[in-house]
């Protein structure tokens, strides 16, 4: 299974290259209104033809659809962990009967942990390390979990990349592993993010991409979607948030309002599926 989440980790890695202990928590407050939705025009896959802010109509909810992310991180020396929960529908009563089971506090989430092969060796060598344009190299492993569905997998590397002008870019390239099929697919991903000021106003522009290449084999029992082999996606999610806590005499980058703008294709690995939405976007570092 594949929602935005995936990009987290890979968004947070580049803290991997100081040695200084650090840790965050911050929210996200996520809306698609579905505004420019059409039950005329839904697709047979449930995807509203035109719409520019709208889920697809699926298992996992309607067109319009709030989602509530948690997000810890905490940097070591020789690593990092983070860990992320998506609730779907974080304000649906349980005993709403036009909702569906996703939309009544369905979670996606993750753990991950990293290991810096730059911080291990310059421990080991006793001196510094320079890489070129390659400022770091880790050890990946992630544990995803999906409601009602179960837990899945991803081994690999993380690579932080130096480009002047980025906050930071980082790569990845991991085996994907969910077991309810009978292979693993190889992952490929990046992640980016730049700070910017138009006149006394701050911005971000932030964003990931993840694509798994080969699909993962055949299915070991009948699943959730009625799939028969795992089947190759991509996954894209660019952010504009602006700092509207510094315009209110708040804290610094610490409230942040914007839109996020998702594309998928395959979605949860389902051929042809495709979604395309922008939600609008409140943002807390605590």
């Amino acid at each position: 299974m594949i929602r935005k989440p995936l990009y987290l980790s890979a968004l947070l890695a580049i803290l991997l290259s100081s040695t200084t202990a650090s840790a965050g928590v911050w929210f996200e407050m996520l809306h698609a209104p579905c505004f420019t939705g059409n039950k005329e025009n839904l697709t047979s896959s449930g995807r509203y033809r035109g719409a520019v802010d709208c889920f697809n109509e699926d298992f996992n909810g309607t067109g319009s659809r709030t989602t509530l992310s948690i997000k810890a991180f905490q940097a070591w020396e020789y690593g990092t962990m983070f860990l992320y929960y998506d609730v779907t529908g974080p304000f649906n009563s349980a005993a709403d009967n036009t909702a569906s089971p996703n939309e009544k506090g369905g979670f996606f989430g993750g753990i991950t942990v990293t290991l810096s092969g730059k911080a291990f060796g310059q421990k080991l060598l006793a001196r510094e390390l320079d890489w070129g344009p390659l400022s770091n190299i880790s050890l990946k492993y992630e544990a995803e979990h999906v409601a009602k569905f179960g837990m899945l997998h991803y081994y690999g590397l993380q690579w932080d990349l130096k480009v002047p002008g980025m906050d930071f870019v980082t790569a990845t390239t991991v085996i994907r592993n969910d077991r309810v099929f009978r292979g693993v697919d190889f992952q490929v991903g990046a992640a980016w993010q730049k700070t910017f000021a138009l006149g006394s106003q701050d911005f971000l522009f932030g964003g990931f991409f993840q694509m798994g290449l080969f699909g993962e084999g055949v299915h070991r029992n009948p699943g959730p979607f009625d799939l028969t082999r795992g089947n190759p996606f991509f996954l894209s999610q660019p952010q504009l948030l602006w700092d509207f806590g510094k315009l209110v005499q708040f804290t610094p980058a610490k409230l942040y309002l914007g839109v996020e703008y998702q594309f998928a294709y395959n979605r949860y690995l389902i051929p042809g599926k495709i979604e395309n939405v922008a939600q609008g976007m409140l943002r807390w570092n605590i």
